[in-house]
């Protein structure tokens, strides 16, 4: 059984990690805001327009308990998951958590230069998005390093994921 967790901030490549990983492991891949896109029939921002942060993040949590009921998986969370309604605890009891570790300045590059945007950040100059990172990285740093794993950006890739996951289960 592999339950692997990819937690960190929008735009440090948990799906696209996550998807090579899960290919490469021959587990599902799962996406949380998909997920809860498609069972609630609509998007992230329409659900927090309907229901504000608080209902999306209920959302969040019971997403969560429904994952016990899986075997194997690669897991990509939303950004503010862990932060939560202690969701980084059950993360961590249901799967080993891998932190993705990146710096606000490569955080700002990668969100301002995307091909899918966000609509959180649509209005953001690039210093005011800086800005925004910082903040947020700040708030939500105590709850990404409760990880099993802190991943920096050099070892964000699959084959050193592969290998620490052996580890983890010797």
């Amino acid at each position: 059984m592999s339950r692997i967790i990819l937690i960190g901030f929008m735009g440090c490549g948990k799906s696209t990690l996550g998807k090579k990983l899960a290919n490469r492991l021959d587990v599902p891949f799962i996406d949380s805001d998909k997920e809860i896109e498609k069972s609630h029939h609509k998007t992230v921002g329409e659900i927090f327009g309907e229901y504000g942060e608080s209902g999306f993040r209920e959302m969040e949590s019971d997403f969560v308990d429904s994952l016990k009921e899986k075997e194997s998986f690669v897991l990509a969370t939303g950004g503010g998951m862990p932060c939560f309604n202690y969701v980084i605890g059950r993360l961590n009891e249901i799967g080993e958590t891998f932190y993705l570790e990146r710096s606000a300045k490569e955080l700002t590059h990668r969100l301002a230069n995307a091909k899918t945007k966000r609509p959180l950040l649509d209005s953001l100059s690039e210093d005011d998005l800086l800005t925004f990172i910082e903040e947020r990285l700040e708030e939500r740093k105590e709850h990404y390093k409760k990880a099993d794993v802190i991943l920096s950006r050099d070892e964000q890739n699959v084959n050193e994921m592969i290998r620490l996951i052996e580890l983890l289960h010797v």
